[in-house]
């Protein structure tokens, strides 16, 4: 997903070993429409593991950028909830 970080707010944070990137894309009417990056670099690869643009829009950046943050602690939490749960099964 591409985005302008002249025009377009972010904010990128770490959350248990994973990065977030939620930004706040600028539209003709002047809305928002967020959108989530997760990148894994706990092997310093920084590979791609979930990105996601959410449809609907909102009047300030703010709001767009916590929306797509929730939604990445969420992504995030499930994924080591599963990876918790695949550990338990092989042993």
């Amino acid at each position: 997903m591409r985005f302008d970080p002249l025009f377009d707010p972010f904010v990128e944070t770490g959350y248990l070993g994973y990065s977030l990137r939620g930004v706040a894309h600028r539209q003709p009417d002047r809305t928002f429409r967020a959108s989530l990056e997760i990148r894994d670099y706990r092997y310093a690869a920084g590979d791609l593991l979930y990105e996601s643009m959410f449809s609907e829009t909102f009047t300030v950046a703010d709001a767009a950028i916590t929306r797509a943050m929730g939604r990445g602690q969420q992504v995030v939490d499930d994924l080591l909830q599963l990876m918790h749960v695949d550990e338990a099964v092989e042993t």
